[in-house]
């Protein structure tokens, strides 16, 4: 699974501007459960009364204040011991109007909320910073707040290929490196950093500010903070966002039969990557001369140039790093451009090569941090051997000849992984909630596909969807007036759109 990064433009996505207001629906009614068949759960492990922190807000960033959270490392020890949490706030600007707080979670796993929300803080829109409190926070084992140690194994490669049997060997003990790396550094740590002890956090936080209920912002993997939160505190949720959405249980367990499928499989990024990049064809061909790569048969051209790399590197570009830059460009369409430009040189010496029909020995696969792995490997049911891996790559290539490996091999650095949290959150993802959830989600996103979030919707029960018709990664990247109103009607009186309300972006990528 690759980084669900968060914002990386600017956060004017939120712009609140006059629009309509449209009804509400009605919540979805019947059994969503998380998991086919399941009987209703007790209730899961809270924060088991432990102490609300009391935060003692300083002056930091310029107009933002800072302040140290202790909470239990380990939440069935709740008076046991701590760790410390860095949070940020950006207090409203107009006290006399000030609605609360609102929670924002930029991403990742493994992305600092602090430093985000000092970058991203001051563009939100007036009307929003007026009323609310912007608050983040490190999630735990990241940035400020009892980062995970993972000495040796601070920028981690992979070694060789899964692919080649010579290779196979060295790949994946490069990948288990970081895993012992991190044991070594972290210790104990490692067992509690699931998302579901972030949202036991969170909810602490929630307590600490003032707020009777949480108003929540989530971005990518953010939406899996949130939906794990709405699950263990249900009774606790004012408003929640969850933009650019994972599938809540393809990220946990996947359903039944889905035991040796890893969770980029189980989501189906690896079609959704494919979506979006017909779609770049399609507007690349549009656009003529603004894009270098619009002339001829596209898909024949991607194919001649796909089956040339497989056979080697040309002009210092590999397989590798052409899907590497083919991934940066589907989160965020304005690097179509140069993407265009790096295909149509690619054009002319690949004629013709997609007859051979090389073999791939040499896929793309991604590489994550200690700090990523030490929450997505926490969080989610994942093979545990690479026979399992072997058995998926044949059959996931068929299937998506340029995505499917980057999908299977994705999470292999989870394969041995020291940590286990006992506590982290697996469902029912539909406990009962007295106010819906917004879902939003771009018609082509690469990470987290539409199709995620409308099983999200559909599993929390009371989801909403709002579909921005554009490419990229969350709705920060493409930025539409039309989905800031909606967001800005829903945190001030809860109004969700009508069934079936889409947004055009307000910019084309040419």
């Amino acid at each position: 699974m690759r980084a669900r990064r968060g914002a990386l433009a600017a956060v004017l996505l939120l712009a609140l501007t006059a629009c309509a207001p449209a009804p509400a629906d009605p919540p979805p009614s019947g059994p969503v459960a998380g998991r086919a068949g399941t009987s209703p759960a007790p209730p899961p492990l809270g924060t088991g009364g432990a102490a609300v922190p009391e935060l003692r807000w300083t002056p930091c960033h310029g107009s933002f204040q800072c302040a140290g959270a202790p909470v239990p490392l380990n939440y069935r020890e709740p008076h046991g011991k701590t760790i410390t949490l860095s949070v940020i706030r950006l207090p409203a600007k107009d006290p006399a109007r000030r609605a609360g707080s609102l929670f924002v979670n930029f991403g990742g796993p493994g992305t600092d909320g602090v430093g985000e929300l000092t970058r991203f803080g001051p563009h939100y829109p007036e009307h929003l910073r007026d009323r609310y409190d912007l608050v983040s926070f490190d999630p735990r084992g990241i940035g400020g707040s009892a980062p995970v140690s993972c000495p040796g194994a601070e920028e981690p490669k992979l070694e060789g290929s899964p692919l080649r049997p010579e290779q196979r060997e060295a790949f994946y003990a490069a990948g288990a490196a970081v895993g012992r790396a991190c044991a070594a550094g972290s210790g104990e740590l490692l067992n509690h950093l699931s998302t579901a002890n972030t949202a036991r956090d969170m909810d602490l936080l929630r307590q600490a500010v003032g707020d009777r209920e949480l108003n929540y912002y989530g971005y990518s993997y953010g939406t899996y903070l949130g939906g794990t939160y709405a699950n263990l505190f249900p009774g606790s949720v004012r408003s929640m966002v969850l933009d650019g959405t994972l599938d809540l249980v393809a990220n946990a367990t996947g359903k039944p039969g889905q035991e040796h499928a890893p969770v980029d499989v189980r989501a189906d990024v690896a079609s959704a990557q494919q979506e979006e990049l017909e779609h770049f064809f399609a507007v690349c061909a549009a656009a003529g001369p603004k894009c270098a790569f619009s002339q001829g048969d596209q898909r024949q051209k991607f194919a001649d140039i796909f089956a040339k790399l497989s056979q080697g590197p040309v002009g210092g570009v590999t397989l590798a790093s052409l899907l590497q830059q083919i991934d940066s460009a589907l989160y965020l369409s304005p690097r179509w451009k140069a993407l265009g430009q790096t295909l149509n040189s690619l054009a002319a010496s690949s004629a013709g090569a997609a007859a051979a029909h090389p073999p791939v020995l040499d896929p793309y696969v991604p590489v994550h941090t200690g700090g990523f792995l030490a929450v997505q490997c926490a969080d989610s049911d994942n093979p545990r051997h690479p026979a399992d891996y072997d058995r998926l790559a044949a059959s996931e290539q068929a299937r998506q000849p340029y995505f499917g490996l980057a999908a299977v091999f994705s999470l292999t650095q989870c394969v041995d992984w020291p940590g286990h949290d006992a506590d982290r959150y697996t469902g029912p993802w539909n406990r009962p909630r007295k106010n819906p959830i917004l879902v939003l989600n771009n018609r082509f996103d690469p990470a987290t596909p539409l199709a995620n979030a409308r099983a999200t919707a559909a599993q929390l029960g009371d989801g909403h969807v709002l579909v921005v018709d554009g490419a990229g990664h969350t709705s920060l990247d493409v930025p539409s007036t039309c989905a800031s109103a909606a967001i800005g009607r829903y945190l001030d009186d809860l109004t969700v759109p009508a069934e079936g309300t889409t947004c055009p972006p307000d910019a084309q990528p040419f």
